[in-house]
C-alpha cells in the first residue's frame, strides 16, 4: 500500500508543468468557419501559425499554446482583421531526458479570406 501511495504521490508531482510556477494555457476546444460561412475563394491564402508552452526542470512553466493564440500568429500583423476558416490543428510535444525540459506546441493550418 506504501508504495502503491508512493508511486502516486510521484506521479502527481512529476506530471505538473511547474512545481513552483505555471502560467500555461492549453487547446480544450474550437471552432472553425466553413468556406460557406465566409466569401472564400479559390485563392485564398493558404497560413499557418504555432503557439508554444514551456516547461524546465518541473520547477517552472510559462507560455501560451492555446487555438487562438495559434490562429494569431496565422493571422499576423497585417491580416488581423480577415477571417481564418477551414483551419486543422494539431499539437507537438517535445520532452527531454524525462520532462526535465518540455516544449508542448499547437500548431494550425488554415486560409484566409477577407471579411
Amino acid at each position: 500500500m506504501k508504495k502503491l501511495l508512493g508511486l502516486a504521490l510521484l506521479v502527481s508531482l512529476t506530471s505538473a508543468c511547474g512545481m513552483l510556477y505555471t502560467d500555461v494555457r492549453g487547446p480544450r476546444a474550437y471552432r472553425s468557419s466553413t468556406p460557406s460561412e465566409v466569401k472564400s475563394s479559390p485563392t485564398d491564402t493558404v497560413v499557418t501559425g504555432q503557439a508554444c508552452a514551456q516547461s524546465a526542470l518541473f520547477l517552472v512553466a510559462w507560455g501560451d499554446a492555446g487555438y487562438a493564440a495559434a490562429c494569431r500568429d496565422a493571422l499576423g500583423a497585417g491580416m488581423s482583421d480577415w477571417v481564418l476558416y477551414d483551419v486543422k490543428s494539431d499539437s507537438h510535444v517535445k520532452s527531454v531526458l524525462l520532462g526535465i525540459y518540455t516544449k508542448v506546441c499547437t500548431r494550425v493550418t488554415g486560409k484566409a479570406a477577407r471579411p
